[in-house]
């Protein structure tokens, strides 16, 4: 707490503004075992830094990905590397869960060790920077909606959680704007519409959904509609609840989603890939350079994460007990591996070997290990 923000870890030490709501959002999942103070830590860290970002978007009303602190009283904000699909969503989702409207409790999967103590705080810097909030929130919607298509224009690249990757209208991206609208509606900074967010989320099914593969597909660029691109973001659907994995008329979009990443090793040597394969020609140059498969078939731990949720909560519905087996199998990988690293690592290699090449170096202790945390306390609150 002491140290203001709450950062990737390593060499990364701006505030990306996403990990508020994608890499950081079991933050305050109440039913962890873990010590007072570290609960209380998490909030307070969880509250500055949202506060944070708040009073910088404030004075630079454009949202970025990444905000690099300059001294006490001066921040510079840049983006990596274009406009972000996902800092909006980032900052409502630290609002909401903070305020308790929304919970980092997949689920209700345990019971609640903690009681949240940040809800007045919390009201009072929505109250605050209502005004700010509202323009950041139609400023976004302005730059990324096709008000013919009503999803994202195709046209415009943004950068999401796969920033490294040039996409046209992604999956993730939807998904993500799907739940900013959500959430701006929750926190009351716009009217809300049931019906417009019911209509939306058909919208991007049909759309993205290939029933003859089993799974969504990556975006709508000319070339990812004809190559049926994958990506393992689509993982997105878990942790903003677009798709719930107890909802036996959504389910099957997970399991079908897991059964296509299994026959195509996504998941091995354990979970999990991007991709099968490398599609260097889809990332940015200084990326393509320096590490290739960095956003290709490299390993993500995060995603790894929510796909052992995933298996968790499927066992959980279907009492499968293949779910349980394969969700143990990689919890226990990373158990090694965290050892033998000695840290939880943002990436692996295709091979399972930390990510390293001549021009970069993967995070080796990174925050993301809450979300370990996590998928371990679910697997052994609903499987053992």
């Amino acid at each position: 707490p002491n140290k203001l923000l709450l950062i990737s870890g390593d060499h990364f030490n701006g505030l990306f503004v996403r990990n508020l709501g994608v890499f950081y959002y079991p933050m305050l999942d109440a039913a962890l075992h873990t010590t007072e103070e570290d609960w209380n830590n998490r909030q307070t860290v969880y509250l500055q830094s949202v506060a944070y970002a708040l009073g910088v978007f404030a004075k630079n009303p454009q949202l970025t990905t990444t905000i690099v602190s300059m001294g006490p009283y001066s921040a510079t904000c840049v983006n990596f590397y274009a406009y972000p699909s996902d800092s909006m969503y980032g900052i409502l989702y630290a609002l909401a869960a903070l305020s308790g409207h929304e919970t980092a409790n997949p689920y209700n999967y345990g019971r609640n060790r903690h009681i949240l103590d940040t809800n007045l705080a919390t009201s009072h810097l929505i109250k605050q920077y209502r005004d700010t909030l509202i323009a950041l929130y139609e400023s976004y919607q302005n730059k990324v909606i096709d008000e013919q298509t009503g999803l994202i224009k195709r046209g415009l690249h943004l950068s999401g959680a796969k920033d490294i990757t040039r996409r046209s209208s992604s999956f993730y991206d939807n998904v993500i704007y799907w739940k900013t609208t959500q959430l701006a509606m929750t926190l009351g900074l716009i009217s809300t519409d049931k019906k417009y967010l019911t209509k939306l989320k058909k919208q991007i099914i049909e759309t993205f959904w290939l029933p003859d593969e089993g799974y969504f597909m990556e975006d709508l660029s000319d070339e990812g509609i004809h190559r049926k691109y994958y990506s393992s973001d689509w993982l997105i659907v878990l942790a903003t609840g677009f798709l719930d994995p107890l909802d036996t008329q959504e389910s099957h979009y997970y399991k079908r989603s897991v059964d296509y990443i299994q026959r195509e090793k996504i998941d091995q040597p354990f979970a999990i890939k991007y991709q099968q394969d490398t599609r260097a020609h889809r990332q940015f140059l200084p990326v393509r350079l320096a590490v290739a498969s960095y956003g290709g078939d490299a390993i993500w731990s995060f995603w790894g994460m929510e796909y052992i949720k995933t298996l968790v909560l499927l066992y959980r519905l279907t009492g499968n007990k293949t779910y349980k087996q394969t969700a143990k199998y990689h919890i226990d990988k990373y158990e090694i591996n965290m050892v033998k690293n000695s840290g939880f690592p943002e990436v692996y290699d295709p091979q399972g070997k930390l990510l390293q090449t001549p021009f970069y170096r993967s995070i080796r202790q990174t925050g993301w290990v809450i979300g370990f945390e996590q998928a371990r306390q679910m697997y052994r609150t609903i499987c053992e």
